[in-house]
C-alpha cells in the first residue's frame, strides 16, 4: 500500500469516530473514503447542502457518496440549510466564506452528536496545498476540526494519485467553487441572483463548454432580484476559440435568463 494512503488511513483509526464534511468534490471525497475503510461504521459523511451548492455539484455528491457506500460501506447523511436566512452573509462581506464555514461545521457538528455521540471528532477535506490564510480555514480551526489529508502532508497532487489508486471516479475533475464566488463582494447574495448565475453555466455547458465560471462583473451591479446584472463567462484559453464560436447563442441565453450584459473572458 502506498505510503502516504497507509499514514492516512492510521490517522483516522487514532480518531475512534469520526464525521467527515463531504462535498463529493475528491479532497473531501478521498478522506472520507479513508475514513470508512479505517474506522467502518464509526465513520459518517455529511453533505451540507444550501443555496451555494449548484444542481450539478449535488448530483455529483450523491453519485460518489453511492459508489463509497458500496465500496467501502461509507454513510452519508445530507443536511439542508437555508444561508441566506444570514443577514450578515447575505450582505456578502469579505469574510462571507469564514461565516458560511461556520454554518457548514455547525451542522457538521450536530450530525456527529446525533449519530456517532458527542466523543466523535469530525474531520474535513482541506490538503496540504490550500493556503492556511483562507478565511474557511478560520473557521475550521475555531471549531477544532481536524484536516488529516494536511496533517499526512498530502497536497493536491497526491490527493488525485491516491484517488485514482482506490478507484474514485471523481479524481481527475476540475475544481470547484461554490456559487457565492460568482458575485463579487458587498453585491448583495440573493436567490435569484444565484439562480442565474447557475442557470448561465448550465446552459454553457448543455452547449458543450467546460470548466468555465459565470461571474457578475464588479462595479455593474443590477436589480438586488438579478435582473439587470452584468455577466462574464470565463472559459479556459483552450477553449475560447469554440466560446467565441457560441458567443451569439451564449449572449441570447444570458439575456433570457434576465442578464443585461454579456461578455467572454479567460479563466486563468
Amino acid at each position: 500500500m502506498d505510503e502516504r494512503l497507509t499514514r492516512l488511513l492510521d490517522s483516522f483509526r487514532a480518531m475512534g469516530a469520526v464525521a467527515v464534511a463531504y462535498s463529493g468534490g475528491v479532497d473531501s471525497s478521498l478522506a472520507l473514503w479513508a475514513a470508512a475503510k479505517a474506522l467502518g461504521e464509526r465513520a459518517l459523511g455529511v453533505s451540507v447542502r444550501s443555496e451555494f451548492v449548484c444542481a450539478q455539484e449535488r448530483r455529483r455528491a450523491d453519485r460518489i457518496a453511492a459508489h463509497l457506500r458500496q465500496s467501502v460501506g461509507a454513510a452519508v447523511r445530507v443536511r439542508h440549510i437555508y444561508v441566506l436566512a444570514n443577514e450578515r452573509l447575505r450582505k456578502n462581506p469579505e469574510d462571507r466564506c469564514y461565516l458560511c464555514k461556520q454554518l457548514v461545521l455547525g451542522e457538521l457538528r450536530a450530525e456527529a452528536q446525533s449519530w456517532l455521540g458527542t466523543q466523535a471528532q469530525l474531520a474535513e477535506g482541506t490538503n496540504a496545498d490550500d493556503d492556511p490564510a483562507r478565511p474557511g480555514r478560520r473557521a475550521v480551526a475555531e471549531a477544532g476540526v481536524l484536516s488529516p489529508l494536511a496533517a499526512c502532508g498530502i497536497n493536491k497532487a497526491g490527493v488525485r494519485e491516491l484517488a485514482r489508486l482506490v478507484g474514485l471516479e471523481n479524481a481527475d475533475d476540475p475544481s470547484n467553487s461554490c456559487l457565492a464566488t460568482r458575485v463579487p463582494t458587498h453585491q448583495e447574495l440573493t436567490f435569484s441572483r444565484l439562480t442565474a448565475i447557475e442557470g448561465l453555466e448550465r446552459a454553457a455547458h448543455d452547449l458543450g463548454l467546460t470548466d468555465l465560471r459565470a461571474r457578475l462583473v464588479p462595479g455593474r451591479p443590477g436589480t438586488p432580484g438579478g435582473g439587470g446584472d452584468a455577466v462574464r463567462l470565463l472559459v479556459r484559453p483552450s477553449q475560447m476559440p469554440f466560446a467565441l464560436a457560441l458567443a451569439k447563442q451564449l449572449e441570447e441565453r444570458a439575456h433570457f435568463i434576465g442578464f443585461t450584459h454579456f461578455s467572454l473572458g479567460e479563466r486563468t
